[in-house]
């Protein structure tokens, strides 16, 4: 329940003779239940009167920049402390929220003048959910705007294991840039500072693990040419993983070439914009627009063939969005470090969400696997999934190349539902499992999913800070099966590429910038390779040829 709907209750107006602890302000300490020792989080705290309150040296009013280190979203101010905070007693009583990201029970309560007395409370914090038990690490790939010694409180208050920085063309810390592990990092919290490389057409893109920036860094390229695929090479030649930034809202002039050439590894699904609305830039481009939210065009890639990891991240650049509000989870083969992480980001083993906790499996192999099987008269894999959340959603879902096959409703304090599912396979496909929130009861109400900073938008919103306002959601990445040895095709997705880059060079003819007639040349004669791969697929997918 938000904190706001609790103001009422009878027991926080139960205030008491005012207790003056001659003077001192009261220390509140959040502690894990399990351990008793303090620990960072993010704490909201309501008046008697519903009016907010900030612990003692924290700005009364809070700037939009990130580097503030606390946050204001759908109305509501929120904290960082590093374990402990205080307040003046003459305050009491207030209500108090802690959150501590996904894996922390929302800790809900009254701090009243009885708990005061001693000159200390205590608020108990417990953890219902342990990932890195099964070796699986929560990262933000993209963050800008903040310090990363500002990043690592907010890391420790959202219970985030890495943290991805991106200086960029429109970012003044370029001098943070290292090349490797920043030294605000800790053991088990991993800060690094990459970088996004953007075009205002052709598209963005997260760039993870550099060891050099890749040029230009200080500005935008206004030309047209060299296209992306050159930014894609230099990363990866370095060891860098390129995941193509916020893809729900911007996929782009160029996201078809460089997934027809092979030179993205993941696509940013969850950021921005809620992975079920619509593009929001060069929609011009986007055949059949309307038809074709985020995750459809994902699916569409996955069903030509092309292994695109899932990724997340908040595109973080004021105090209005929280570290980590949409993350990606990696699963780790080896210790825990940075390049085991990036490591597990490019084998595909990944979950993303921005609350539900998932596990999913098809024939005990996880995100990521490739499972061979030999044609038959019944070929059937076995399909696990479970979701858990703190956050309500409406359905736990299996999806098998962009079709839903089986579906199960949440219920229980931790909105648990799991399937179990023998499925036929008679072809080659993608599975994988993804939980969701409608989002028809918003829309009624008319909650603008475009809307940035919105100040009210969707229950997610009321416990963390997105961009623009997002449903509860979280989405594995695949699991092939091989069936004969073919490959995955279809036929109408790969056309739709085929139209989508005809439209993009129609663009790009009618509209591009280029300094000389030969790179236009090159630009137009790199997307035509682009459609070839994308007519030679669909042409696979008829005759059945890999």
């Amino acid at each position: 329940m938000a904190l706001d709907a609790l103001t009422s209750r009878r027991d926080f107006m139960l205030s008491a003779a005012p207790v003056l602890l001659d003077g001192r302000p009261l220390e509140v300490r959040i502690v894990d239940k399990d351990s008793g020792r303090p620990v960072p989080a993010r704490v909201r705290l309501l008046a008697a009167d519903g009016s907010e309150v900030v612990p003692l040296g924290h700005a009364p009013q809070l700037a939009a920049e990130a580097q503030q280190g606390d946050v204001r979203f759908q109305s509501k101010r929120f904290a960082y402390v590093d374990g402990v905070f205080q307040v003046r007693p003459e305050m009491l009583p207030l209500r108090y929220q802690v959150i501590k990201g996904y894996e922390y029970g929302i800790a809900e309560g009254v701090l009243t003048p009885e708990r005061a007395r001693a000159g200390t409370a205590e608020i108990a914090i417990s953890r219902w959910s342990h990932l890195s038990r099964r070796q699986w690490y929560g990262g933000d790939i993209h963050i800008h705007h903040i310090s990363p010694k500002t990043c690592r409180l907010e890391m420790e208050a959202e219970d985030l294991d890495v943290a991805n920085i991106l200086t960029s063309d429109f970012t003044t810390d370029q001098q943070e840039f290292e090349g490797r592990l920043n030294a605000n990092s800790s053991r088990d919290r991993l800060i690094y500072v990459s970088q996004e490389f953007r075009h205002n057409h052709l598209g963005h893109m997260c760039l993870l693990n550099l060891k050099r920036t890749v040029e230009p860094v200080k500005t935008m390229q206004t030309e047209h040419y060299p296209l992306l695929l050159e930014a894609c090479d230099n990363a990866r030649a370095q060891g860098g993983y390129v995941s193509w930034a916020h893809f729900p809202s911007w996929p782009g002039l160029e996201g078809p070439l460089d997934v027809a050439m092979e030179k993205l590894d993941g696509l940013e699904i969850l950021s921005v914009l809620d992975p079920h609305d619509f593009p929001v830039f060069m929609q011009q481009v986007v055949p059949e627009v309307e038809a074709n939210n985020g995750l459809r065009l994902w699916y569409r890639y996955l069903n030509c063939g092309f292994r695109l990891t899932a990724t997340a991240g908040t595109d973080k650049m004021t105090s209005f969005v929280t570290v980590g509000a949409n993350r990606v989870y990696a699963k780790m083969e080896r210790d825990f470090t940075y390049a085991n992480w990036i490591q597990a980001l490019k084998q595909g083993r990944t979950f993303i969400t921005n609350s539900p906790v998932l596990a999913f499996t098809v024939n005990g192999s996880e995100a990521g696997g490739t499972i061979a099987i030999e044609p038959g008269k019944r070929n059937t894999v076995r399909v696990h999934a479970r979701a858990e959340s703190q956050l309500t959603y409406d359905r736990l879902e299996i999806v098998v190349n962009g079709n839903t096959v089986a579906q199960s409703t949440p219920s229980g304090p931790k909105h648990v539902a799991e399937i179990h599912l023998e499925f036929p396979v008679t072809k080659s496909c993608w599975i994988a499992a993804r939980s969701v929130e409608d989002s028809s009861t918003y829309r009624a109400r008319k909650v603008d999913f475009r809307a940035i900073h919105a100040a009210e938008g969707t229950r997610l919103g009321d416990y963390y800070g997105t961009r623009r306002p997002e449903t509860v959601f979280a989405h594995s990445s695949p699991v092939y099966v091989i069936r004969g040895g073919k490959a995955i095709r279809n036929h109408d997705d790969a056309q739709y590429y085929v139209r989508y880059l005809n439209a993009a060079s129609a663009w790009l003819e009618k509209q591009g910038r280029f300094l000389r007639p030969s790179d236009r040349k090159a630009t137009l004669d790199a997307f035509e390779q682009g459609r070839a791969v994308y007519r030679r697929r669909a042409e696979e997918a008829l005759t059945g040829d890999r």
